[in-house]
């Protein structure tokens, strides 16, 4: 073999390992290119799922913080609701008391125990009633008991409150969710 021949020949297998280093290379790239798409694709798939974690914990906080101010608008505006209503209920006390005032004191003076009630606080309206039954006591006056009385004995060690204020404040933990049960009634017709 001529020196033509050996450089022919070492030419062609010079050119058949660069075709096969070529071949090995580019299937290189094509087996990295297809792992990289691979590690894109979970990327994107991991992404994707942490960020709709995100915008699910994001949302439930917004709804968790508009809720909360709905529930404490509404707990204020039913703390107002719930005062109005007291006041009115007790705006009404004298009326209820009114219709035969005398039948309602002699009743609510039957209710007290033996005593020397020297105190008596009254509503405005029984003053005189007070005057009759109770002579000797001191009586004052106050017009948001609505009617009955507040007795209290000599040295103040017995008090006792037969008022309708206190009667209707004694009452007013199960009348309010009547009362709210029919105002909503009422409010959805």
């Amino acid at each position: 073999m001529g020196e033509t021949e050996l450089k022919i020949a070492l030419q062609h297998e010079g050119e058949a390992q660069i075709h096969s280093f070529w071949q090995q290379a580019e299937a290189s790239v094509d087996t990295r290119r297809k792992e990289i798409e691979a590690e894109l694709t979970q990327l994107r798939a991991e992404a994707d799922g942490q960020l709709q974690a995100e915008i699910a914990t994001l949302r439930n906080n917004l709804l968790f913080a508009i809720h909360s101010k709905v529930m404490d608008g509404r707990l204020h505006a039913e703390a107002a609701l719930e005062e109005r209503l007291l006041l009115l209920a007790r705006q009404v006390l004298p009326e209820l008391a009114r219709d035969d005032r005398s039948a309602l004191w002699k009743a609510l003076c039957e209710e007290l125990p033996t005593g020397d009630w020297t105190s008596l606080k009254v509503h405005p309206a029984d003053k005189e009633l007070a005057g009759r039954d109770f002579p000797s006591a001191e009586i004052d006056c106050d017009s948001t008991l609505g009617g009955g009385l507040v007795v209290t004995n000599t040295d103040s060690t017995i008090r006792i409150d037969n008022s309708l204020d206190c009667r209707l404040m004694r009452a007013w933990p199960d009348l309010l969710p009547k009362l709210l049960t029919e105002l909503r009634k009422w409010v959805d017709e």
